[in-house]
């Protein structure tokens, strides 16, 4: 070689090279960034919590980390059916209360992969997270939002106090895909797969079935007035409206063949959980004029609800009224728990508070800062069990 280095320089193949530069040129690789960022942010300050303040509840709860209040209920179901049986220390508390697609999913997974419901439930629920991250991302890029927005959007998501739910064993994570799916779907025109993704939302938890408003407020600011009263010139833009509520009803009939009572669900957390319902003001005043954690919810949802006047301002007219119906219908409820996750699921506030702070890097940071603070706050308060975070 005469002192000369001879190098060898090794190239991929062109199908790796090929699959790459796709991959680049798609959200992809920045979603999944900012997913495995906040979920080892989280599970760092979870873990933290087990081994420095008290790891009993750790221990009590299948030994996972993300397994925490109704997790439970939903292995029950997994491991032996739907019962009318009440829990011991629970009188009036039944698994009827859990809607049956998330259960299902898991039996499904952990028969077919040979694994247990509980690891079903997690890889479902963080599965599940990701694509509704693209689908969020679409979502606002359909909307005419900036690349910008749409990614910030997700981070939103990604960081949102609470927003650990996403990957426990709960169903918020399979409830925002399938209503990010449907709402996607409709605007693209896809009727029928935005109607069996809202068919199936709807048997995940009872205020999926608003889908309906929002599909026919959509009907009419896209077709007007005229198609609604006269459904049968485009009866193809109806098939979401007539299909999202079955997977309700399927629950209620099977829950008639069940127990006799069509309405098992809405029985047993009425009796077992103390779920009444009042007018929403009401409600309110009692939940501020309450104790801290009662405070603490009802301001959270009033922080959702001003949040989600943004919308307006964005002329997303039908994305509004579904937010605003949704929580008038959780306000109803006189038990103020859950009232902050069961809003982190509105993922059009998100996308509205990403336009609002597109190109604001102090209010951004602001913002980010506030998350992150109250994230490791209630991250902590689930490791060791606290009510603050049912």
């Amino acid at each position: 070689m005469q002192g000369s280095i001879q190098t060898v320089h090794r190239t991929w193949p062109p199908a790796v090279t090929g699959l790459w530069s796709r991959l680049a040129q798609t959200p992809l690789i920045p979603i999944l960034g900012l997913y495995l960022l906040s979920r080892a942010a989280l599970a760092a300050v979870g873990y933290l919590a087990v081994f420095t303040v008290d790891d009993a509840t750790y221990l009590a709860t299948d030994r996972s980390l993300w397994c925490r209040w109704d997790c439970g209920w939903y292995l029950d179901i997994v491991r032996n059916g739907y019962s009318t049986a009440s829990a011991v220390d629970q009188p009036g508390q039944t698994n009827f209360a859990f809607f049956p697609v998330y259960p299902i999913l898991i039996a499904a997974l952990s028969a077919l992969l040979g694994i247990g419901p509980l690891t079903a439930a997690l890889t479902i629920s963080n599965l599940c997270f990701v694509a509704a991250l693209l689908y969020i991302h679409r979502y606002a890029r359909l909307l005419g939002f900036s690349p910008r927005t749409a990614l910030l959007s997700v981070a939103l998501m990604c960081f949102v106090p609470q927003g650990f739910v996403f990957s426990a064993a709960y169903t918020e994570s399979l409830f925002v895909l399938l209503l990010a799916g449907a709402m996607v779907h409709l605007r693209q025109g896809q009727f029928l797969v935005a109607g069996l993704m809202a068919a199936t939302l709807s048997a995940v938890r009872a205020n999926g079935v608003f889908f309906v408003f929002f599909a026919l407020f959509w009907i009419v600011r896209s077709f007007g007035w005229a198609t609604v009263l006269q459904p049968w010139r485009r009866p193809q833009v109806f098939v979401p409206v007539v299909l999202a509520p079955l997977g309700l009803f399927c629950f209620w009939f099977y829950a008639f063949i069940s127990t006799g009572d069509a309405f098992a669900q809405a029985s047993t957390v009425a009796h077992g959980w103390g779920w009444h319902s009042d007018l929403p003001w009401r409600n309110l005043a009692a939940h501020l004029r309450g104790d801290i954690a009662s405070k603490y919810w009802a301001l959270c949802s009033l922080a959702a609800f001003g949040s989600s006047l943004l919308l307006l301002r964005y002329r997303l007219y039908e994305e509004f009224c579904l937010c605003a119906l949704i929580l008038l219908l959780l306000w109803t409820g006189q038990i103020p728990n859950s009232l902050l996750r069961y809003t982190i699921v509105l993922f059009p506030i998100a996308i509205a508070l990403a336009r609002c702070l597109e190109g604001r890097v102090v209010a951004t940071a602001c913002v980010f800062s506030c998350f992150s603070l109250l994230n490791g706050f209630l991250m902590t308060a689930w490791t060791i069990g606290r009510q603050i975070t049912i």
